[in-house]
């Protein structure tokens, strides 16, 4: 069976049949392609936390309405669509991971259908399965399609605008020319960089567009495409004018280096990079066999001439103006993906049957085996779960994170179930934005009446503020490491000691509870209950304690407990005079009543507890379960 192409249309009513089942082969393989992408980006996509370009796209894309949104991004350095789509995506289907990335996911499957009909219209049907089977294991564009970020939605529109440009230059008409407009516009107000890719057409009509009234039209179709592009271009050159005064706007980016190159070489043609660049220069020619030898032809020029134009302008241009405007990030150079995939499908068929399907079962072996490109997330999942598992209510949580504080923000809004901004989260970065040289009295301000915090820390000690907060009274009592890359991001709680009199209890000559909380509670039945201690430290302690936190019902019968070392770590390397932070978790009984809350402290090894106020325990509160 052959699969048939645009010049079948001549076919007799005989062939009829044939043709419908070649279509029908056609649909399966382009489906079964098309899943395949899906799947492949769906896999485990809830896996990481978001990270700080998807907080970023939180904050963004806030609203509560349009107009809002795009309020925000005249303040930003990004056209407005995405997240002007983003806004009623997460109103429909919710703000979770999942379903956020899930926006980029579909754009991106979008993509590749665009690419297999971009390819099969100029090179065949063969070139366009290759070329979307190669864009389904493309792992750069596989990492972007499964983040809550506007690249991948770039990448389809680049697929869109190329398609619909060449199919009106060769079939003028009026549907090409409104998709041409309306998918470039869409690439415009997706990112900037879509002003290359237009620029790319506007060089290719000079040598392709013929006659001159052929070439007239064209550009009148860019200016169309000009006009529709400038209500937001006074917006574009403001952005511009105040983008390199914002440190947090461009020092994400990467300088002109051997390193950065390699990188970019890796995410945009593998580890394997003489291979696939050899199929894409092969791309560039036509090649026919005939009695056995191959025939190269450069003709049909405007196709490939336009594949090579696509990949070369935007990266030439994104690299030459890096020294000067830095612009060079690994997920720019996606809108080149999709003209590199056509050129290695292109590339493939002109290679015969055998050479072929060698090649391309290296490139999908290569494709499914292999990763080029991965962007590792740091853990701001669990760096929120491991403080609101602990955190009292109302503790301001203090993040010295830089702007990954935007992907913090959300997840522990999305935990706690509030928007980020009604909670007390202090951006360290924002405030010494903002505040100046004020940063340090306003600060003191803020945490005035505050005799607690949380300190989410992840860089170096530039700022000084881990000597301001001992300075003023906080000490350290416990730290929680995550760890990301070879780096540690550290969970600080630091507390002002309660006054001596506000003890609450002395366990021997060891230890002192100096707080306790809660010390008194209502719950319904199954509710979780936190207790959570601070402990002085009045002597060396040779042995590892521990410490059960229990219920007592209105009998004296125990009702429930948690008993396990200190959550600061153990006991012998805790030094004298030092303060740590304990918590334990309890469930409320299933019968209504009121329960004490008891505390004690002893030696596995000895089944005398340490005596406080003679007795092995110390009553510290009560519940009650309505």
């Amino acid at each position: 069976m052959v699969i048939p192409t645009d010049t079948d249309s001549g076919q007799s009513l005989r062939a009829l049949p044939l043709r419908s089942q070649a279509r029908l082969t056609l649909l399966l393989i382009i489906t079964a392609i098309l899943l395949l992408g899906l799947f492949i980006r769906l896999w485990d996509l809830n896996r990481e936390s978001f990270w700080a370009d998807e907080g970023w796209t939180m904050l963004l894309a806030q609203g509560p309405t349009l107009g809002e949104v795009v309020r925000t991004m005249a303040a930003d350095q990004h056209p407005p669509l995405y997240f002007m789509m983003l806004r009623p995506w997460m109103d429909v289907f919710g703000d979770s991971e999942i379903m956020i990335r899930l926006f980029s996911t579909f754009l991106s499957v979008i993509g590749i259908g665009a690419v297999y009909r971009l390819a099969a219209d100029q090179f065949g049907v063969g070139s366009g399965l290759a070329a979307a089977l190669l864009l389904a294991l493309m792992d750069n564009d596989i990492m972007l399609a499964r983040e809550a970020r506007h690249y991948a939605q770039m990448a389809a529109f680049a697929a869109l605008s190329s398609l619909f440009y060449l199919r009106y230059l060769r079939r003028p008409g009026r549907a090409n020319g409104i998709a041409w407009l309306l998918s470039s516009l869409g690439l415009m107000y997706t990112h900037y960089l879509g002003a290359l890719l237009l620029a790319v057409q506007t060089v290719h009509i000079l040598f392709s567009a013929r006659p001159l009234r052929r070439t007239l039209d064209m550009f009148f179709r860019l200016g169309l495409i000009g006009v529709g592009w400038l209500p937001w271009a006074l917006v574009f050159l403001n952005q511009s004018l105040v983008r390199y005064n914002q440190p947090r706007l461009f020092q994400s980016t990467l300088p002109n280096t051997p390193e950065t190159f390699a990188i970019v070489r890796g995410d945009l043609i593998g580890s394997h990079y003489a291979f696939t660049f050899g199929l894409m220069l092969l791309g560039l020619v036509y090649i026919g066999y005939r009695g056995g030898a191959a025939q190269v032809r450069l003709r049909p020029l405007r196709p490939t001439a336009y594949l090579a134009l696509w990949v070369i302008v935007p990266v030439a241009t994104i690299i030459l103006l890096n020294p000067r405007f830095p612009i060079l990030t690994t997920r720019n150079f996606l809108i080149v993906t999709p003209g590199i995939v056509l050129l290695i499908g292109h590339g493939l068929m002109n290679l015969d049957r055998t050479a072929r399907t060698f090649a391309l079962m290296v490139l999908v072996v290569l494709g499914l085996f292999t990763v080029d490109a991965y962007h590792l997330k740091p853990p701001w999942r669990e760096v929120s779960q491991d403080i609101l598992q602990l955190r009292e209510s109302d503790e301001p949580i203090l993040m010295e994170v830089w702007v990954d504080d935007m992907a913090l923000r959300y997840h522990l809004g999305r935990d706690l179930g509030v928007k980020p901004a009604n909670l007390p989260l202090i951006s360290m970065w924002e405030w010494r934005e903002q505040y100046g040289e004020a940063f340090f009295p306003t600060l003191l301000e803020y945490l005035r009446d505050k005799p607690s915090l949380w300190l989410v820390y992840w860089g170096k000690n530039e700022g000084g503020l881990l000597e301001f907060l001992p300075t003023h009274g906080y000490v350290r009592v416990l730290e929680q490491i995550e760890h990301h890359r070879e780096e540690q991001i550290f969970i600080w709680r630091y507390e002002r000691p309660p006054a001596e009199a506000e003890t609450v209890a002395q366990f021997s000559s060891v230890l002192k509870l100096r707080r306790a909380v809660p010390a008194a509670s209502e719950r319904s039945p199954g509710q979780p209950l936190r207790v959570n201690l601070l402990w002085e430290v009045l002597q060396p302690i040779p042995v590892d304690l521990s410490v059960s936190v229990f219920l007592l019902d209105s009998t004296g019968a125990p009702a429930g407990n948690d008993d396990h070392p200190p959550l600061s770590g153990n006991t012998s390397t805790w030094s004298v005079g030092g303060f740590y932070f304990d918590s334990h978790s309890l469930t409320a009984p299933a019968t209504p009543g009121t329960y004490q809350i008891g505390v004690k402290v002893y030696w596995y090894a000895d089944p005398q507890p340490l005596p406080v106020n003679g007795q092995d325990q110390m009553i510290i509160g009560s519940l009650t379960v309505r």
